[in-house]
């Protein structure tokens, strides 16, 4: 289907091009990251080949902001793009020498030619999708600074004068109040945005009935599997949160121990692990089988790990069924 295999090394001002020849990258230049340099590069690539732009195949690494645009740009023209993910990329060259923008754009070139028979396109984010995970950068931004404060202002009350702390402490009661006051309007425009899709919306009212997963919980889900559309299943999910053992060492007859990984979303496994100790205190079957495990010899942080899972499990469940989790424990 794809003929034509163009890499694109992409940072903040620039774009370096390479394309692939007879099976071996060229360096083709580089052109501005704007709109404008998007259409220099397809003016200059038409120079190099004669095929038509639906036979292209252009792939680039995601570099959060300064990839987007481009990557809407290529779309909007039905050019097939895709944004890969850094780490894959690095992990298909065993060893480079130095570091360029050029040779890392024939890295990127070449990584594509290697995988043409399995690459597919990216699909253009979901504008909710996208506004949704903003503001819960936001609301995570505004209620660190709130943490912080809070903390400080007890370190502040051994090291300050009396005079001098009273003023900063009005300052900081002063400052938590509007940060407070904006976290409230951050959570509603963040409810707002899911009620806009009718879908979005029942999903999100279907993974808040499993205890241990609230409103904050629940939005992450939504905006991280995509409103549930880029993840095949739970344990998948699982995995990309970090709350799923993996087989870390296996050779001949020596078999290490399952590990979660350490390469997670970070801030959906924390608030998972609080989810987890909320379900454990509020569910009455969570409670249960946290004790049962624990007396067997279970460590409490595996315990809470295989808890995560569950609420993952769950919250999978419900959307799949499309009706709520069903307390089985009250029915028993």
């Amino acid at each position: 289907m794809y003929t034509f295999y163009v890499g694109c090394d992409v940072s903040k001002a620039t774009l370096d091009i390479a394309y692939i020849d007879e099976g071996q990258p060229i360096y083709m230049g580089q052109v501005a990251n704007s709109h404008s340099g998007f259409a220099m590069l397809i003016d200059e690539l038409g120079l190099v080949t004669d095929q038509d732009t639906s036979s292209w195949f252009i792939l680039f690494e995601n570099t959060g902001i300064y990839s987007k645009a481009l990557l809407e740009w290529l779309a909007s023209r039905g050019i097939s793009c895709r944004e890969e993910g850094p780490s894959l990329i690095a992990r298909s060259t065993p060893m480079k020498r130095g570091k360029s923008d050029q040779l890392d754009a024939k890295i990127i070139c070449k990584y594509l030619y290697q995988a043409r028979d399995s690459i597919v396109p990216s699909r253009l984010p979901n504008p909710l999708i996208v506004r949704l995970k903003d503001l819960l950068s936001r609301r995570d931004f505004l209620a660190r600074q709130r943490r912080s404060i809070k903390g400080s202002m007890s370190e502040k009350s051994i090291i300050l004068s009396p005079t001098l702390f009273e003023v900063m402490s009005c300052q900081d009661t002063e400052m938590i109040a509007l940060l407070r006051k904006q976290l409230a309007t951050t959570e509603e425009l963040i409810v707002e945005t899911i009620e806009q899709d009718p879908q979005m919306k029942f999903n999100y009212e279907l993974i808040k009935s499993v205890i241990g997963i609230g409103p904050v919980i629940a939005a992450y889900m939504i905006a991280f599997t995509d409103n549930f559309s880029s993840f095949s299943s739970a344990r998948k999910f699982a995995s990309y949160c970090g709350a799923a053992p993996i087989l870390h060492y296996q050779s001949g007859t020596k078999k290490g121990r399952r590990k979660v990984s350490k390469k997670a979303n970070k801030k959906i496994k924390s608030l998972l692990t609080m989810g987890a100790r909320a379900a454990r205190v509020h569910d009455p079957e969570i409670r249960l089988y946290f004790e049962r495990k624990t007396s067997e010899g279970k460590a409490p942080s595996l315990v809470i790990n295989n808890v995560k899972n569950k609420l993952i499990q769950r919250a999978f469940a419900a959307v799949k069924r499309q009706s709520p989790y069903v307390k089985l424990m009250t029915y028993a």
